[in-house]
């Protein structure tokens, strides 16, 4: 429940969180752009329905004052009727149009007030004949009225266009800013969410893949407070509870091997001491049973052993003598020591080492295991009359040198080498018909890391197997 109450959000949550944040940074950008663009169209609707009408509707008063004037002169020349009347019609067309642009317009009644009256009063005398009617300076005074109110026009209308410009160009940059803060911004907190995620999932991997390895397990550090951070403290719960059980377990086996040896070796004594006659004489029949007995102790000896080990691997108290050794000398001891049960199988061992001194610094009784336990694993899996070979080679490098025991065996699938180092692990082929406990190879790899070297596994089903480990020669050889 606490755990519970500490939570804050969870991995869905804070998607949807910034899926929302994501939208709102859009409808942001997208908002203040339309907002802009409006301005356009109203400073575009004001050109095109104001300026520009104003001005088409002054060139046609002005053409139409012209048409009056030119009239009005024909008349004061042919004093013809028709002229006249032409000059009344012009003139009545431009009242219609002054009318007209004034009610769409009603800000240039003001302006216009002057024109307006004159026309009123010319109009109504217009019907009169005689040179009262038609004053000679009251057209031109019209069009200057109506040339100066459409150079102010013009001017404003420039100015509008060059405030249209200036704000479409702000309205594109702000576009295209907005538009690249919100992908960087978008991508920016994508990657930086990834990246957490990642972050959570690759500790989580970690502390997967060193569990499966059967080392200790670190911690694994998830700081966030979702179900990665759930499933972090419950594995963290779980690698603590499985430590303990670990240690309870080496713990159990040093106290049985400590407390089995004892035993052990007082039945290996007696059994010695009776085979030995000194209880009365042994018949042949009784020495057999004696020899069974005797060799089983010595099995049961030589599991202690592993088991101890084991244990001494698992706690890191190994304790290594190393010195300058002879490679070909650690191999042939232990090709002396596997002779009989190569024997007992029909089996040849091959050694093909190098003519001249090769040093690696070593503890002999460990290292010697390791070949010993690499050869007995050899032989146990190969077929009678096959061939198991222990090679020695030094690196190109002159650092290390490769120890590599290979057999004709059935091999080894790939998924199936990496688990045979593991403690008490068998491969499901072999469980039922070849004897162990799956410690061989544990023992082997952990005295050959003790020492700085590597063991590793080529092999293939139906190819055989090859196991091969370096070990560092001394430096002063280096």
């Amino acid at each position: 429940m606490e755990r519970h109450t500490q939570r804050r959000l969870g991995i869905t949550a804070k998607l949807l969180i910034w899926c929302l944040a994501l939208v709102g940074i859009f409808y942001a950008t997208t908002s203040a752009l339309v907002l802009r663009i409006q301005n356009l169209v109203e400073v575009s609707s004001a050109i095109v329905n104001v300026n520009y009408d104003v001005d088409l509707s002054a060139q046609r008063m002005i053409q139409q004052l012209l048409s009056v004037e030119d009239n009005r002169k024909r008349y004061e020349i042919l004093q013809k009727q028709a002229y006249m009347d032409a000059f009344v019609s012009d003139l009545e067309d431009f009242g219609k149009t002054l009318t007209s642009v004034l009610a769409r317009h009603p800000e240039y009644r003001e302006q216009w007030a002057g024109l307006t009256h004159e026309y009123e009063e010319l109009l109504a005398r217009s019907h009169d004949t005689g040179n009262r009617v038609l004053p000679d300076k009251t057209v031109s005074r019209w069009l200057d009225i109506l040339s100066d109110a459409r150079q102010n026009n013009q001017q404003e209308m420039e100015a509008r266009l060059n405030d249209l410009a200036d704000k479409s160009r702000a309205a594109e940059r702000m576009g295209f800013y907005g538009l690249v803060a919100s992908i960087a911004f978008g991508v920016l907190g994508s990657v930086f969410i990834a990246y957490r995620l990642n972050l959570s999932l690759s500790e989580i991997r970690r502390g997967l893949r060193e569990l499966g390895t059967g080392e200790p397990t670190r911690p694994v550090r998830v700081s966030s407070r979702d179900e990665l951070g759930d499933l972090a403290q419950a594995f963290n719960s779980m690698t603590a509870r499985l430590a303990e059980e670990e240690r309870m377990r080496q713990d159990f086996i040093a106290m049985l091997s400590h407390e089995i040896r004892t035993p052990l070796t007082s039945i290996r004594e007696s059994v010695d001491m009776v085979a030995d006659g000194v209880f009365g004489e042994v018949n042949e029949k009784q020495r057999h049973f004696l020899d069974i007995t005797r060799q089983e102790a010595l099995r049961l000896t030589h599991l202690l052993e592993r088991l101890m080990k084991v244990s001494s691997l698992e706690a890191q108290r190994l304790k290594l003598n190393t010195e300058p050794l002879d490679a070909s000398t650690l191999a042939r001891q232990a090709l002396e020591r596997m002779q009989s049960m190569a024997l007992a199988k029909n089996i040849s061992l091959k050694a093909e080492l190098p003519e001249d001194f090769v040093f690696v610094e070593a503890d002999q009784e460990h290292i010697t295991q390791v070949l010993v336990n690499l050869l007995g694993n050899a032989i146990k899996f190969s077929p009678p009359d096959s061939v198991v070979r222990i090679s020695v080679t030094p690196e190109p490098t002159g650092k290390d040198v490769i120890f590599c025991v290979a057999d004709q065996g059935p091999g080894i699938a790939p998924e199936e080498q990496e688990r045979i180092f593991l403690k008490y692990y068998r491969e499901p082929s072999v469980r039922g018909s070849v004897d162990g406990l799956g410690l061989g190879l544990s023992i082997a790899r952990g005295i050959v890391e003790a020492h700085g070297g590597t063991l590793w596994i080529n092999s293939a089903p139906g190819s055989g197997s090859s196991f091969c480990f370096s070990l560092s020669k001394p430096k002063a050889m280096v």
